[in-house]
């Protein structure tokens, strides 16, 4: 074969003919197959040198440069192959995989899209596409595409394992248990069979069965003792049943066994800063830097790290470095340009968000977080359409509205009145006894006593709203292994329905139009804070209807005058020089549920008490 590709390449020889290219493509495709990957480039230079638009010969060097991880070269590549002949459904799904890895999951979900309408059995294409559904959090749409997958092949283990992935995160952890058992008692694979063993103990951890979970993961670990994976998940298991030592011990072995593990590093970071170990915090990512110094994606999660935590000065030079290493990373981008924004340069921030909204034009989070740069800069009308064209690509953006219905209270536009009606919307309920209980009063004395074992860290978490208190791990609602906690549920169910009920119909409003007979909730979960402690202003981008009951408060709440722990709404999460920026606020009491919409912003006062105060919370979404 070397014979004959130097033969066809030495400089007297002649046009190629078509026969000669098929030749070449075959020789490449061989050299490849036994990982001859130079000879195999030779032969498709020789072809692209005269047919520089031959889509084979594109696709496969293509597949070349992705090996070498030259991902951007690879993209072109499989970009002018497509060209060429746009029917290739499995360049399609090769571009799509290509720009998966480069963090555009929009555009690589488009590819697969168009992979699989081009061949609607591409199996592969449809587990790609699920799990850049899952990655977006739209578990509905990866639910559906898995079960699609497993119609064209029912026995496909690896399908089963990832429709059980999304199962666990929309409460149906039970029936991923159940096809992971069916999938590990066809296997006579010991590795397939350790890995089915992990997932189980996962499909468990998503059930509060924490022990049992553990069982499944250590039996994993004894045949899959150099996984990362295992090792990750068993620290997430470990942390919650409050075995916080071995979960940093089991982090630091997962980034120890691959130190690019950016789910080990960024679990095992936010355990550190709860624990209040600052002296720890982000150290995994400098450690693995010295490793692999090019690797984008470290930058990236030590800045946002950093950006959650206020550092901003230091999250934009780690985002600089990152957008270095990924010119094209759009959450690169967008950290750098809102750093930018949150240190008072809004307007240097915005070519950055251009430049973003360029690589992803229909990114509505990427719009989203534009407009609130355009406000901080006072372009309020070009907020305004920033917000709306996020709007339009998803309607149900809860952070999008937020940002639009600031955009048109500071145009002084009236559908901010329309979109939050504070009096109408914010909505209170004296929730009944629960089964078993004599009064509220013993019913929150008890629960809040059960909720103990819950608030074990010594601080917050660093991605959420809340300041100078602890918020829980799991989702509350739902689960049978938090029993005080579902005599609760019953009673908030009640009250939800109601507020679907007293909704008007009205197809235009983004609350209203959204009413449906059921719902069911997207997370649930309990906040309690201690003296000083507070809740910045927010929204809550994947809600619907948000709430708060109270559970225990300070004596403080009782001064009116002060409003010390109260709730706020109206006011946004920046100052802008509002004359009235807060709307409406509520005392909190003991008993109480307030509900309210998802977009709406809010807050709380802070309060000085050695009396803490207790919430739970959550999101409802229309079912």
């Amino acid at each position: 074969m070397g014979d004959k590709l130097a033969a066809m390449t030495s400089a007297t020889a002649s046009k190629l003919s078509d026969r000669d290219v098929q030749n070449l493509l075959k020789q490449a495709l061989d050299a490849m197959n036994k990982n001859d990957f130079g000879q195999a480039e030779m032969a498709l230079m020789r072809v692209l040198e005269e047919r520089p638009a031959e889509p084979d010969a594109l696709q496969l060097m293509g597949l070349i440069r992705r090996g070498q991880g030259r991902t951007l070269e690879a993209e072109e590549l499989y970009r002018r192959s497509l060209a060429a002949n746009p029917n290739q459904p499995h360049v399609h799904h090769n571009l799509g995989n290509v720009l998966a890895l480069s963090g555009r999951v929009d555009a690589a979900n488009a590819a697969q899209r168009e992979a699989i309408r081009l061949k609607p059995n591409f199996v592969e294409a449809l587990l790609q596409l699920g799990q850049g559904l899952h990655s977006k959090g739209d578990f509905a749409g990866a639910e559906k595409t898995y079960r699609t997958a497993l119609k064209i092949q029912p026995n496909w283990a690896s399908a089963k394992q990832v429709l059980a992935a999304t199962l666990n995160e929309v409460g149906k952890a039970k029936e991923g248990e159940t096809l992971l058992h069916q999938a590990l008692a066809s296997t006579r694979d010991p590795q397939q069979a350790a890995a089915l063993q992990h997932d189980i103990g996962l499909s468990l951890k998503f059930q509060s069965r924490h022990a049992e979970a553990l069982e499944w993961i250590n039996r994993a670990k004894s045949v899959l003792p150099n996984h990362a994976i295992v090792e990750y998940n068993r620290g997430n298991v470990l942390q919650l049943l409050n075995r916080n030592e071995e979960a940093i011990a089991a982090y630091r072995n997962a980034i120890a066994k691959d130190p690019i593990n950016m789910l080990a590093h960024r679990d095992l970071n936010h355990l550190l800063y709860r624990l209040k170990r600052d002296d720890e915090f982000l150290r995994s990512f400098d450690d693995a830097a010295v490793l692999y110094p090019d690797f984008g994606p470290l930058p990236l999660n030590r800045a946002n790290f950093l950006f959650r935590s206020e550092r901003y000065e230091e999250a934009q030079d780690y985002y600089a470095a990152a957008a270095r290493l990924m010119p094209e990373n759009v959450t690169a981008r967008i950290g750098l340009a809102m750093s930018r924004a949150r240190l008072g340069d809004a307007q240097s921030a915005i070519p950055e968000h251009e430049t973003a909204l360029r690589y992803e034009p229909e990114n509505a989070h990427a719009w989203s977080n534009f407009a609130e740069t355009l406000i901080r800069a006072g372009d309020y009308k070009r907020a305004e359409e920033a917000a709306a064209r996020a709007i339009a690509i998803e309607p149900n953006d809860q952070g999008a509205l937020g940002m639009w219905s600031l955009a048109l209270r500071l145009l002084g536009d009236g559908r901010e009145d329309y979109l939050n009606d504070y009096e109408k919307f914010v909505q209170l309920f004296e929730l009944g006894v629960p089964e078993g209980f004599s009064s509220v009063e013993e019913f929150n004395h008890e629960l809040n006593r059960y909720l103990d074992a819950m608030h074990q860290d010594r601080r917050e978490h660093v991605d959420q709203t809340l300041r100078g208190g602890t918020q829980t791990l799991e989702n509350l609602f739902g689960n049978k292994e938090f029993p005080i906690i579902e005599l609760l549920r019953q009673r908030v169910d009640e009250a939800v329905l109601t507020y679907i009920q007293r909704m008007k119909d009205d197809p235009e409003h983004p609350l209203l139009k959204r009413k449906r007979a059921g719902f069911e909730y997207s997370g649930s979960w309990s906040s309690r804070l201690r003296d000083c402690g507070f809740h910045t202003n927010h929204v809550h981008p994947k809600g619907w209807i948000s709430s708060a009951y109270y559970i225990a408060v300070p004596e403080s709440v009782s001064d009116t005058k002060q409003k010390q722990g109260w709730i706020k709404f109206g006011e946004p999460h920046f100052d802008l020089g509002l004359k009235d920026p807060i709307r409406r606020t509520i005392q909190p009491k003991p008993g109480t549920l307030v509900l309210f919409p998802s977009y709406m912003w809010h807050g709380t006062v802070p309060f000085h008490s050695a009396q803490d105060r207790t919430t739970i919370a959550f999101d409802a979404v229309p079912k």
